[in-house]
């Protein structure tokens, strides 16, 4: 046995099935996150693909020998991928690579899985199948090209070859975006709206003009409120005294995305810093006598400071000296003791507030840093049992204070809960169509004001601030893309569609649709136009 490891072929030749046996596995396995056996069978196919073109290439010259690693690469890369996080790599992924450090909580586990495979991409091959006819090997190849025109047609996102060349796709077309030549004046003009519909009349039981507390926590979807393991037991009662929305969903992914686009009702292009000079909730409030103001839970991090810093709020409230989370950022009990301490401060001055808060700690991959959910063996059970212990604690305190008299408290989130490992195994009953997308809370609570359930029918969070504003019988010019979900007649073309650097699905009706090519293309046509218009001068 000694002298057949000392020889090159025999090694190279196991380095071989060891590499393919690896990226098998990986396959199989991803099931287990998916729970769905399509990629395992669109995977093997395309793997058997891989294998051949491998084997024709591996002991070429160089060149020939580089591709078929990256060939390798490519394919088993995007299957450790989809089984960490339940998505192929998307252009959202690598344009928030600078957020990496907010995956701490799961830093190690991912390291050690890419160490793994790119030390076994790496290992040295051989061609395996010298001896086999090449009649029988292109004819094999030929059903294999056939079967990819198929998977093309009916299968391509559960295609990890097809799904990486995507991303050259998406890349081009968001530059076709950003280089939008549309006039911007032009552009402007053609989302103008002089008024917000009217679908809802003020309760005598508000004030003229109440303060307003909005709590965007992050990736929530609603499922995890509405679990019968009661994880989030405080907000399940909460939302019975709320008015609240069913099948009502993100527009899009992730954070910097999530808040701005809900706070103006419009996309964002960019995961950046840059803010929007539309019409926005925070700016039309200030038009109507509110200071408004926005906790930053997260002041170590430069990117969101001047993220938080272009939102256009009048103040920007910190406290670095209560910061102990993962990623630098506060933990859920510091976040809601900021947010208590600067509502009682702000509801001592004379004007009416808007107060806005993100919370950070149920962030993909983190674990509590106080509550436990039962014996704390899952982590995603863990980080939003304690968002929920955090904001029960928050509402009693809220509800035994004079701002129960005169402000409006309202829960919601930045975007749905990323679909990980985590998430498909904390709660593997809910099939989810795609990892970014999901049915949100958006619950608002006044005493006095009747509870009630509304159907939004799929419409999404861009509808965010129309509803305020008309819970508020605030009207207002505006360049919404959303509209009011209290007017069920109000839909846009914009309100039931997700949209980011990867995805583009349809909600319409609560159904989860992927948007086919001319539809893509008639969207983006749209709303590449609303970006221009951001460049106009108002």
């Amino acid at each position: 046995m000694s002298s057949k490891i000392k020889d090159k072929s025999f090694r190279y030749m196991i380095y071989t099935i060891i590499k393919f046996v690896l990226a098998a596995v990986i396959t199989v396995l991803t099931y287990s996150t998916t729970k769905n056996g399509t990629y395992i069978t669109v995977g093997l196919i395309e793997l058997l693909s891989v294998f051949l073109i491998y084997n024709f290439l591996v002991d070429k010259n160089k060149p020939l020998g580089i591709v078929s690693n990256i060939l390798y690469f490519i394919y088993t890369g995007q299957m450790t991928v989809l089984y960490f996080g339940n998505s192929f790599t998307t252009l959202t992924m690598l344009k928030n690579v600078k957020f990496l450090a907010d995956l701490g909580g799961k830093a190690i586990t991912y390291a050690l899985g890419s160490f793994i495979v790119l030390a076994v991409v790496f290992l040295p091959g051989c061609n395996m199948i010298k001896k086999v006819n090449k009649k029988y090997l292109f004819a094999v190849l030929a059903l294999l090209f056939i079967s990819e025109i198929f998977i093309y047609r009916d299968y391509k996102r559960f295609s990890p070859v097809q799904s990486f060349a995507t991303i050259f796709a998406d890349e081009i077309r968001y530059q076709q975006v950003k280089r939008a030549a549309d006039n911007p004046e032009v552009a402007l003009s053609a989302f103008y709206q002089d008024e917000l519909s009217d679908g809802f009349s003020k309760a005598d039981a508000l004030p003229e003009n109440p303060n307003i507390i909005l709590i965007f926590t992050e990736g929530l979807s609603y499922n995890i409120i509405s679990d019968e393991r009661k994880v989030m037991s405080n907000l399940q009662e909460f939302e019975k005294e709320c008015i609240s929305f069913d099948n009502y969903y993100n527009h899009t992914f992730p954070t910097l995305r999530g808040v701005q686009g809900q706070l103006f009702s419009g996309f964002k292009l960019n995961d950046d810093a840059q803010g929007n000079n539309l019409v926005s909730l925070h700016g039309t409030l200030k038009e109507h006598g509110y200071s408004t103001n926005f906790i930053n839970v997260e002041p170590f991090n430069d990117d969101f400071v001047a993220y938080c810093d272009n939102l256009g709020f009048d103040q920007v409230i910190m406290d670095k000296d209560h910061v102990s989370g993962f990623a630098e950022g506060m933990t859920d009990v510091e976040a809601y003791d900021l947010l208590m301490d600067s509502a009682n401060n702000l509801h001592e001055q004379e004007s009416p507030f808007l107060l806005c808060i993100y919370t950070f700690g149920t962030h993909v991959s983190f674990d509590s840093t106080d509550d436990v959910f039962g014996d704390g063996s899952d982590q995603e059970l863990n980080k939003f049992y304690n968002l929920d212990r955090q904001f029960g604690e928050f509402l009693k305190e809220f509800k035994a204070s004079p701002m129960a008299e005169d402000t409006i408290l309202i829960f919601t989130t930045d975007h749905a809960t990323y679909a990980d490992q985590d998430f498909t195994d904390a709660f593997p009953n809910h099939k989810r169509e795609c990892t970014d997308l999901d049915a949100i809370p958006l619950f608002i609570y006044y005493d006095g004001i009747e509870a009630e359930k509304i159907d939004a029918n799929g419409r999404n969070s861009l509808c965010m601030t129309p509803t305020l504003l008309d819970f508020l019988d605030i009207n207002t010019e505006n360049y919404f893309l959303g509209s009011s979900l209290f007017d069920k007649d109000a839909s846009t073309e914009y309100d039931n569609i997700f949209y980011d650097a990867s995805y583009l699905i349809s909600t319409e009706d609560g159904e989860i649709r992927y948007l086919e090519d001319l539809e893509i293309d008639s969207f983006l046509s749209s709303v590449l136009s609303y970006f221009s218009a951001l460049e106009a001068q108002r």
